[in-house]
């Protein structure tokens, strides 16, 4: 239905489609937009837009937090032709200006949280000279008098009519940022078919439908909600459930009220609900599968205890390169999309044979389902793409069959008396002690050459773990060359804006 078409036609036709139906509800609160009260706020929105600036721009960044009005517009961006920047709202310092001043675009659309944050950088974007405010319109007007600040309100037009997109569908729709787990955050500018078809094959995958309601807590700044949860429950006609922010507290409480029937979890995540007490709420849901990626807890303890199926590993996605692999539902290997081509390459950069384990190389069948660019870093650009193959960092391998596993990213990889150790699998075995909360591991210099593993550990509130008694019981459910030679406890793991384990400040502890 939806192939070939930008994504602000899609929900249009969507809207048409299924008009009275659910497809937005906001957590706690509850309230709820229809899919045509939703196009309604997305359209008054684009036509407040085009009204009140004459000179609308290429580019547009947003720096918000989940809501009805930051999904809304950007979609009203979308049907504007306009290329949205999803600025992660955990950005500060060079990290916020590089992400705004990127693609020197003069407007930000953002609100009061944001306005410390902006207030110690704005003279470093010389570019940017209107500022849309969702709240706190007096308090911007007399911070930030360099710029024309604008309320949120003053933009929304009476006009509900659609705006109909000139743009093709290989035209870019957003630049969204990489987590910058290993090195500075990278601009991946994406198209509108980048967007359709990764929610296509979420829909496979995950074989949704228009009576599923997806769980959706993280930024919508960031790929998994925008493309994975939302877009795959418009093109269906179900519904989501957008909540600002992770909380363990609500989380089951919040499942079972809306009724949710699948979600998609960050290891973390699963590691939290893991070793959080049991609860009867935990076994009263709705929900009928879930899939982490990666996934510390084992499939079968999961199961026993959530009462729900846990899609195993298999499944393959990035910003950069798109949803490539399919993951099976009772098999752990996953299967390659057919708009995509996978291999592993050596040290060398050299493909190898079937059976290997290298880094991860994938190439598009399909113009537009994959980042072509990273926006304003051509050196980067060059430096991960080769004679048509895109260089993931991630370490895989692919069996004879031509069925897909992940092992480990290439900088998370930790060389110990010649073996590989894949810090993920380390972590898998740390995180099964019913005293152990939540684990990240890194690799370490060891005096004798090559690395040793080094464990960063929290506890549930109460208890107490040693060393030695962490490592007696990592001996039988990993190889001896797995087990920590450091382990280091912690109150909180330092983790990015996604929720994965900020390595750089792991590596700078004693």
């Amino acid at each position: 239905m939806a192939l070939y078409q930008p994504m602000g036609k899609v929900l249009h036709k969507c809207a048409e489609r299924f008009s009275d139906r659910p497809f937005l509800t906001l957590a706690p609160q509850g309230e709820t937009y229809t899919y045509a009260a939703f196009e309604t706020l997305t359209n008054r929105i684009a036509h407040g837009l085009r009204d009140t600036v004459s000179d609308l721009p290429t580019h547009i960044a947003l720096l918000l937090e989940n809501s009805a009005e930051y999904l809304a517009a950007t979609y009203a961006l979308k049907k504007l032709d306009i290329v949205e920047v999803s600025v992660n709202r955990a950005f500060r310092g060079p990290a916020l200006v590089r992400a705004i001043g990127l693609t020197k675009t003069p407007i930000l659309i953002t609100s009061q949280a944001h306005f410390d944050a902006l207030g110690a950088i704005l003279g470093q974007l010389p570019d940017l000279r209107r500022i849309v405010v969702t709240d706190g319109f007096q308090e911007a007007r007399r911070r930030f008098t360099d710029q024309s600040v604008i309320a949120f309100e003053d933009i929304l037009s009476e006009k509900t009519h659609h705006i109909q997109s000139s743009a093709d569908d290989l035209a870019p729709a957003a630049v969204m940022f990489t987590s910058g787990t290993t090195g500075l955050s990278k601009g991946c500018v994406l198209s509108h078919r980048y967007g359709v078809r990764t929610a296509e094959n979420v829909v496979k995958a995950f074989r949704v439908t228009g009576e599923d309601t997806i769980y959706s807590p993280y930024p919508l700044s960031h790929i998994g909600p925008a493309y994975y949860d939302v877009l795959p429950s418009m093109l269906t006609g179900g519904q989501v459930v957008l909540r600002d922010g992770f909380s363990l507290s609500q989380f089951w409480t919040e499942i079972n009220r809306f009724g949710v029937t699948w979600f998609l979890m960050l290891g973390s995540v699963q590691q939290l609900l893991w070793s959080a007490e049991p609860s009867q709420a935990e076994t009263g849901h709705k929900v009928t599968r879930c899939w982490s990626t990666p996934a510390p807890v084992p499939k079968d303890k999961w199961e026993a205890r959530f009462d729900m199926r846990l899609i195993p590993g298999g499944g393959y996605g990035s910003t950069d390169a798109g949803w490539v692999v399919c993951p099976q539902w009772d098999h752990p290997g996953g299967i390659v999309f057919p708009e995509f081509e996978i291999g592993v390459a050596g040290e060398d950069g050299a493909h190898l044979p079937k059976g290997s384990v290298g880094e991860l190389v994938v190439r598009p069948k399909e113009a537009g389902v994959m980042s072509d660019a990273y926006f304003g870093m051509p050196e980067k650009t060059a430096e991960t793409r080769k004679n048509g193959w895109f260089y993931t960092g991630d370490i895989a391998r692919i069996d004879e069959d031509g069925l897909f596993y992940f092992v480990c990213r290439k900088a998370e990889r930790i060389r110990v008396k010649g073996e590989m150790v894949s810090g993920a699998e380390v972590e898998e075995g740390i995180v099964l002690h019913p005293d152990v909360e939540d684990c990240a591991v890194i690799g370490v210099p060891s005096a004798l050459g090559e690395e040793e593993v080094k464990a960063f550990v929290t506890l549930k509130p109460g208890r107490c773990l040693t060393t030695e008694a962490l490592q007696a019981h990592c001996r039988p459910v990993m190889a001896k060359y797995m087990v920590p030679t450091q382990v280091v406890f912690l109150d909180e793991i330092p983790r990015t804006p996604t929720g994965k384990p900020e390595k750089g400040a792991l590596a700078a502890y004693d």
